[in-house]
């Protein structure tokens, strides 16, 4: 069985908890699928925008219930080389991006995702991204 899990971007649960339709359809096969992971950034940016202490308690338990990609030595140099190289090559985004990026290809998850900063740095990178 091919098991492979996604990395969803922050600008996916904010669309899912906005309750974008075909974000939320998708989101929550994966989901049941359990082929969901996440990230401490992505965990920081969508804990973040909480509008009220129930809500930000409701996300945190949610997001501490999928499994972890964690920034290790190994991705720390990866997104080190990375936003050298991407600045090389003329693609300027947010570190939080690269960071969220690297982790994606450093732990081979597709990067489920709806910001274009992603796609310019798609080659570059081999990013495995889903844009929806």
């Amino acid at each position: 069985m091919n098991f492979e899990r996604f990395l969803i971007d922050t600008t996916v649960w904010v669309l899912y908890f906005k309750g974008e339709k075909a974000v939320e359809d998708r989101v929550k096969s994966l989901i049941l699928q359990d082929k969901v992971a996440t990230t401490e950034i992505v965990i920081l940016e969508t804990l973040r925008g909480a509008r009220s202490q129930n809500e930000y308690n409701q996300l945190y338990d949610d997001f501490k219930a999928l499994p972890l990609l964690q920034l290790d030595e190994a991705a720390w140099e990866e997104s080190y080389k990375m936003g050298f190289k991407l600045r090389k090559a003329g693609i300027i985004v947010p570190l939080a991006d690269i960071l969220i990026a690297v982790l994606a290809t450093h732990y081979a998850c597709p990067l489920l995702h709806r910001d274009k900063h992603f796609s310019f740095m798609a080659e570059t990178m081999k990013l495995r991204e889903v844009r929806i």
